[in-house]
C-alpha cells in the first residue's frame, strides 16, 4: 500500500513538472514572437526598427547612427532563446528525475537504509526542491528578462531559493563529515 502511495505520489509530481515546463516553453515562445515582433518596429511607421530623432540610438554602439547588421540579431535571437529554453528544460527534467531515482532506489532497497545513504537521500530530496521550486521559475526568469509571477511570488521565491540552497549545503556538509568519521575511525 506504501509502495503504491509513494509511486503514486512521484508520479504526480512528475506530471507537475511536465506542466511547468511545458508553462516555461510556451512563456518562452510567446515572449520570443513579442520580442521579434518589437525589434522589427518601434513606432516609427517605417517597419525598419530604427526610428528617428534622439531617440533611435544614435551614439549607442549598434544604433541608428552606426551602419551594423541587426538582421543577424533579429534572427538568431529567437533561435537562441528557443535553444536555452529546451536545454534549461532538459536540465530540470533531468535534475527532478535524478532525485526521484535515488529516492525510489534508497526507499525500495533495504541494503541501501544506512545512515550515510540517508544523507544522500536528505540532499536529493532538497536537491528536487532546488529543481521543481527554485530553478523552473528561475528559467522562465532568465528567458523572458524580467519577473512575471507578481511581487508577492517574487518574495516567496526567493524565500525558496535560499531556504532549498542552503539545505542542499548543509547536507553535502553532513555527508562530508560522515565520510570523514568513517574515514578516520572505519570500525564505528
Amino acid at each position: 500500500m506504501w509502495r503504491l502511495l509513494l509511486v503514486l505520489l512521484l508520479l504526480l509530481l512528475i506530471l507537475l513538472l511536465l506542466l511547468l515546463l511545458l508553462v516555461v516553453v510556451v512563456v518562452s515562445a510567446t515572449t520570443i514572437g513579442n520580442l521579434t515582433s518589437v525589434n522589427q518596429t518601434d513606432g516609427s511607421g517605417d517597419g525598419s526598427g530604427r526610428g528617428t530623432g534622439a531617440s533611435s540610438g544614435a551614439g549607442i554602439p549598434g544604433g541608428a547612427g552606426e551602419d551594423s547588421d541587426d538582421d543577424d540579431v533579429d534572427v538568431l535571437s529567437p533561435l537562441s532563446m528557443s535553444f536555452l529554453g529546451v536545454f534549461l528544460s532538459i536540465v530540470i527534467f533531468l535534475s527532478v528525475a535524478g532525485n526521484i531515482l535515488v529516492c525510489i532506489a534508497i526507499y525500495t532497497e533495504r541494503s541501501l537504509r544506512r545512515i550515510g545513504n540517508l544523507f544522500l537521500a536528505s540532499l536529493a530530496i532538497a536537491d528536487l526542491f532546488v529543481a521543481s521550486l527554485v530553478m523552473t521559475f528561475a528559467g522562465v526568469n532568465d528567458l523572458l528578462g524580467y519577473w512575471i509571477f507578481g511581487a508577492q511570488f517574487c518574495d516567496t521565491w526567493v524565500a525558496f531559493d535560499v531556504m532549498c540552497s542552503t539545505a542542499s549545503i548543509l547536507n553535502l556538509c553532513a555527508i562530508s563529515l560522515d565520510r570523514y568519521i568513517h574515514i578516520k575511525d572505519p570500525l564505528r
